[in-house]
């Protein structure tokens, strides 16, 4: 089985070819303008150029739903849906945290997944996993950082992800010697793990084109200030 996968969700864009359960190529694009501007050509040069690969060959499609990016977010999943219904194959939506922590799905610690969600604050989940398997997920929520010990509960707890990065002082000032941080490249998401998952959960693959939709988790900034001038405020 051939699983093209996705991941627009942050500013990194992250593409992935893998078949069998093993990765045959992907890309990585650190994009600081918008993604719609990349994202067909890097589909197009993965499968043309380096995979020798026609979209028609592809078994099923996998990207993020979020939380992250809104634009992001939108861009990605209209891609990938376009490409699933063009070929009438088999699509998934993945959590965005959940391509973070499923990074770490052999550590002994509880894995804290979070992302940087502007606005001094982060979506984050709280993980569970053995032996690559996973046992617990909390809810995913919109957290300040100073609020992130109250998930874990003070336990000693792998953090990763690019709310990690940015809020790491005051994660290592809340938590003390209990944080442990991801290091380097194992804070951005991967498109090839999420690929892993689907492989792991074939289920996931059954989804309908119209349940994958974003998940935001909060209002966009358009939203709130268009309530606040509804409200008077």
């Amino acid at each position: 089985m051939k699983i093209l996968a996705l991941d627009t969700a942050e500013q990194s864009c992250s593409l992935a070819l893998v078949k069998d359960g093993i990765l045959v190529c992907e890309e990585f694009y650190l994009n600081k303008a918008t993604h719609s501007l990349v994202v067909m050509d890097m589909i197009k040069y993965m499968l043309d150029t380096r995979a020798g690969t026609a979209v028609e060959e592809i078994d099923g499609f996998v990207v993020t739903k979020g939380p992250g990016s809104f634009t992001g977010l939108r861009i990605g999943i209209s891609t990938i849906k376009g490409l699933a219904f063009a070929t009438s194959k088999p699509v998934a939506g993945i959590s965005s945290l959940d391509g973070i922590a499923w990074q770490m799905a052999f550590s002994s610690l509880p894995v804290c997944a979070m992302m940087d969600a502007k606005r001094n604050e982060v979506y984050c989940a709280l993980y569970h996993f053995k032996d690559g398997m996973l046992l617990e997920k909390s809810n995913e929520v919109a957290l300040s950082p100073e609020k992130i010990v109250n998930l874990t509960g003070g336990e000693k707890t792998l953090f990763a992800g690019s709310g990690a990065l940015a809020f790491k002082d005051i994660i290592k000032k809340t938590n003390g010697e209990k944080a442990v941080f991801a290091s380097g490249f194992q804070n951005n998401i991967k498109a090839y793990i999420l690929a892993e998952i689907v492989f792991k959960n074939p289920n996931l693959l059954s989804q309908s084109l119209s349940s994958i939709v974003p998940v935001y988790i909060r209002k966009s900034d358009a939203e709130v200030n268009y309530n606040k001038k509804q409200s008077g405020y």
